[in-house]
């Protein structure tokens, strides 16, 4: 049914095709089945004019924690409960076959926010034509077997999306700017995604340098989905040569839609220059969660995970989750976040979040 990139619990959609919130979601920003095909059909509805409807919606998360939650030591910087985050969206369709989203954060984390997605996509051939063919340009989530912020429902980020290695600064969290092709039905069989953009990586001062590449493969097998990725780019280094480095990963997703969601990710990367100007390093990580449905509003949630590279950084931590989605347009979790850096640590963080 754009390209899989960034569809939103957004009530823009909604309002567009005269349904609920819950035509797409179980519980906000889980999807349900319909809500996977709208988003792997580029958030239309495929051979459906999308009626009039006001192109803005915001996004508010509200989060109580037992750890401050500044960026200084220990968290200083901002006290447990904050604002963390504030989202607005503009996003519509565009035509018969293309959409547009635009997802500014005003508030991201108790900080002044920064602009996530920004791209439009266009399905290249005709909805009835049997291999789909999708294009979209601007700033948007790279295509990983789980969605590392979109639809994560924790607080806590994946570690190994997170993670970089010696000085590059390159981490699957971060949005990224250029172009993607994606051919095949990205919910069922074979499909195929190409992207090319910039290498850069925003706010970390450094040049752009040279054309950084990924290709994704991915296989739909009605409950089970396989996929394979690879990332190559290039980034300057304080050490003189250019650190070439790759990352490549696999994931494995068992979703039943009415209950049991099983997401399994392994990454790893190696980075031609690390410490110095003649030193490599390979770094690691993944991923396993399980998400279970106990009924229409009620679920729970968990995940282990860990990383690691050759220059001895070495980090796990578990989540334990309980989520309740009082209303359509709102949700609230609690969570026990263990962590083992190398001391193992608990985190209490209380969520509260609704779109509108």
């Amino acid at each position: 049914m754009t390209l899989p990139g960034a569809a939103q619990a957004v009530p823009i959609y909604a309002q567009e095709y005269q349904v609920s919130c819950e035509k797409c979601h179980s519980v906000i920003p889980h999807l349900n089945e319909f809500g996977a095909a709208f988003l792997a059909s580029g958030q239309r509805i495929p051979g459906v004019q999308p009626g009039a409807a006001f192109p803005l919606a915001v996004k508010l998360n509200l989060v109580d924690s037992s750890a401050n939650q500044g960026s200084g030591p220990d968290g200083a910087g901002l006290p447990k409960a904050i604002v963390d985050e504030v989202e607005a969206f503009l996003a519509g369709g565009i035509g018969t076959r293309a959409s547009y989203l635009v997802e500014q954060y005003l508030v991201d984390g108790g900080m002044p926010g920064k602009t996530r997605d920004a791209w439009i996509s266009d399905r290249v051939n005709p909805w009835q034509a049997r291999i789909p063919v999708y294009a979209q340009v601007g700033s948007f989530t790279l295509p990983l077997p789980v969605d590392p912020e979109t639809f994560r429902e924790s607080a806590q980020h994946y570690a190994v999306y997170d993670q970089s290695a010696g000085s590059n600064p390159f981490n699957f969290f971060d949005p990224k700017i250029g172009a993607r092709v994606s051919v095949g039905d990205l919910g069922r069989g074979l499909s195929a995604q190409l992207f090319a953009g910039p290498g850069h990586d925003r706010q970390s001062g450094l040049p752009s340098t040279g054309t950084d590449t990924m290709g994704t493969l991915q296989d739909s097998l009605g409950l089970l989905t396989l996929t394979a990725y690879r990332y190559q780019g290039t980034r300057p280094t304080p050490y003189g040569p250019n650190d070439a480095f790759q990352r490549t990963g696999y994931g494995v997703v068992w979703n039943q839609w009415g209950r049991l969601t099983s997401e399994t990710a392994l990454q790893t990367g190696w980075d031609g220059v690390c410490v110095n100007a003649i030193q490599a390093c390979s770094s690691s990580g993944g991923f396993t969660q399980l998400r279970y449905r106990i009924n229409r509003r009620l679920f729970v949630l968990g995940r282990y995970e860990g990383t690691a590279d050759s220059t001895g950084a070495f980090a796990r931590d578990g989540v334990l989750l309980l989520g309740w989605g009082p209303t359509e347009h709102s949700r609230v979790t609690i969570e026990d976040v263990i962590q083992h850096v190398p001391q193992t640590t608990h985190t209490m963080n209380l969520q509260y979040t609704i779109a509108e």
